[in-house]
């Protein structure tokens, strides 16, 4: 508490260091549209999910480089990164584990058909627009995974007259980043390209380790957009990244110089909205997703599987119906198609389909104060049979006392992985779903003219069937599958937003979270009973200062069978801008250079210092 305390002494100091010059009011803001929640767009206030959205403006100002470095920052999650910048980063989304959070880009599921899980440590954010994140079971809309939330990025579209974007940076290990941006859009047509190159000397990704693991990622995206007629729209979009880590295996393999991975990531997907009639939309989506990981080391361990060639892919076709009935009631229907599969060389070859039908009902009432959301899914796999889920919610807006009130009751479920049901030895082909119910009560309040909010939800959510692996041969250690665990999580999240003038902002948020595995009695591996955040921002037209502190409270790590100390960070960046269309940047992590592992055995980058140009012609 102590450590606590005195750093944010410091904080509130580095809080009142840029307010020294005043310019123009800033515009009004638009209202806050999100479509992820229930697949149609909507304002957030309307929502009965608890979504954060976070938009470009905001990842622009904190002038990181990828999408986890977006994500300690947000008090909700508890993003674990196995050494510095490349390193496997998974993020645990209310207590659950890192397979329990659906992940999508565009709209189009990315998880790994093999592990269930998804590395953010791959994502640039040079062509993020915004990223959605709503909470809670929403099996409903996304079936499978969808047990603790849907973090959901979206790609830029082009817009205005014909622009290239530029930009440079370079810091701290031997970083430095390159990125080119083509866009541009009118009425009919819009059109957008984003290239990037990344490199960086990184850290020991080992905490005992000194040979430093360097990090390459190189990507190209891109997005079209053609709008024929007032009825029609088809958008067209597709990334590649490559991407080559330096491993080490932690505390078990401090220094292993010949460890590495090279991975290749393809992503297209199209989409076409149809008008029939004013009231009737339909939204067909088609998707593939490619992902192939070599990893290499030519003096393995014997007893670890350092050499593989794993190749995964999925591919989805979803046909969604928006029906318009009336000012207040909205009636959504679709059908979606989904193959996946996976190949370890050597090891197995298999593919897994499914089918589903979800339909999901809007509904406003009082002037459109009261909204109800009621929504099931039916899914049907050919490896366990059918799962039903469902979700009711409402929200209500107390316009009278500046208030929103929201609740919800969700169930959800997530697939065995095809690892779990066919890798040799381990897997189990008899495995059934594993299973959430969730409930939630949330209070969001305006105070003083909307220069206060505040927030509180209370969540409570219980897992049956969750899979681990149990072992069945003493002598020669094999192990299997199976659905025998439980867990379950309380927890509280806290807000709170202050505009002190029309340049200093202030946001803070709390998370406190109460898990159980009900099998051991233990609490869940890497979740913090505490993270607290508290962000200051300091804007004007030409120039942008943010101070974020981040605490994480202590946590026991299941994998080295200790509890992780818990730690705080302060990250400081500034954009200044020179004249139209040229700002230069500056970024400093970890201000006062803390030692902590998200890990535990795994290194975390200390004091590092990045600078850079962006220009647009």
């Amino acid at each position: 508490m102590k450590s606590l305390l005195t750093n944010c002494f410091m904080f509130s100091f580095l809080i009142l260091l840029p307010v020294f010059t005043s310019a123009e009011e800033k515009p009004l803001t638009l209202e806050e549209i999100v479509v992820t929640a229930t697949k149609i767009k909507e304002p957030v206030e309307e929502t009965t999910s608890d979504v954060i959205v976070i938009e470009e403006e905001e990842i622009k100002k904190m002038n990181v480089q990828f999408v986890t470095d977006v994500f300690r920052k947000i008090p909700e999650l508890n993003l674990v990164q196995n050494g510095g910048v490349g390193q496997l980063a998974t993020v645990l989304l209310r207590g659950g584990d890192s397979s329990h959070t659906l992940v999508m880009i565009d709209g189009v599921r990315v998880q790994d058909p093999a592990t269930g899980s998804f590395n953010f440590s791959t994502i640039n954010i040079d062509d993020i627009d915004r990223i959605e994140i709503v909470k809670g079971p929403q099996s409903t809309f996304y079936g499978s995974e969808a047990m603790a939330g849907v973090i959901n990025i979206i790609m830029k579209k082009g817009k205005g007259k014909p622009k290239i974007d530029l930009s440079f940076e370079s810091g701290s290990y031997g970083t430095y980043k390159p990125s080119l941006t083509i866009s541009g859009g009118e009425k009919e047509f819009d059109y957008r390209l984003t290239t990037s190159y990344f490199s960086t000397d990184g850290i020991s990704a080992a905490k005992e380790g000194t040979e430093r693991d360097g990090y390459k990622n190189a990507f190209i995206s891109g997005k079209l957009g053609f709008r024929p007629t007032e009825k029609l729209e088809v958008e067209l979009s597709g990334k590649y990244y490559y991407d080559r880590t330096e491993l080490d295996f932690g505390s078990s393999s401090p220094d292993d110089t010949n460890y590495i991975q090279h991975g290749n990531h393809h992503i297209l997907s199209g989409k076409g909205k149809l008008f029939l009639l004013n009231m009737w939309e339909q939204i067909l989506t088609v998707s593939t997703v490619k992902d192939s990981l070599k990893t290499r080391d030519p003096d393995p361990d014997p007893f670890l599987w350092y050499n593989s060639d794993v190749i995964t892919g999925m591919d989805t076709i979803d046909w969604q119906h928006n029906f318009y009935l009336s000012e207040i009631y909205i009636l959504t229907t679709g059908a979606e198609y989904r193959k996946e599969k996976a190949e370890n060389t050597g090891n197995f070859d298999r593919t897994m389909e499914n089918k589903a039908l979800y339909l999901s009902n809007k509904l406003k009432l009082f002037k459109e104060d009261l909204v109800f959301n009621a929504g099931i899914r039916y899914d049907d796999y050919e490896t366990f049979g059918g799962k039903t889920t469902y979700r009711i919610g409402a929200t209500y807006n107390i316009r009278s006392a500046i208030c929103r009130i929201r609740g919800s009751y969700g169930t959800g479920f997530r697939a065995p992985t095809l690892n779990e049901l066919y890798y040799p030895g381990f897997g189990n082909p008899d495995l059934k779903p594993e299973k959430t119910t969730s409930w939630e009560l949330g209070l969001e309040k305006d105070i003083l003219k909307d220069n206060i909010s505040v927030s509180l939800i209370y969540f409570e959510q219980n897992y049956k069937n969750l899979i681990e692996y149990i072992l069945i041969d003493p002598i020669t250690w094999r192990m299997i599958a199976a659905n025998i665990a439980k867990a379950e999580i309380k927890g509280i999240e806290a807000g709170a937003t202050l505009k002190l003038t029309d340049h200093i902002n202030i946001r803070t948020g709390y998370t406190y979270l109460d898990t159980e595995d009900k099998t051991t009695g233990q609490r869940l591996t890497r979740r913090p009973k505490d993270k607290f955040t508290l962000s200051s921002e300091f804007s004007t037209e030409d120039i942008s200062v943010v101070a974020d502190y981040i605490f994480v409270g202590k946590r026991f790590d299941s994998s080295v069978e200790r509890n992780l100390s818990s730690y705080s960070v302060i990250n400081v960046s500034s954009t200044y801008k020179l004249r139209e269309g040229a700002t230069v940047f500056v970024r400093i992590d970890n201000l006062f250079d803390k030692d902590y592992e998200e890990a535990g055995s795994y290194g975390t980058p200390g004091i590092s210092f990045f600078a850079g140009v962006r220009i647009a012609l």
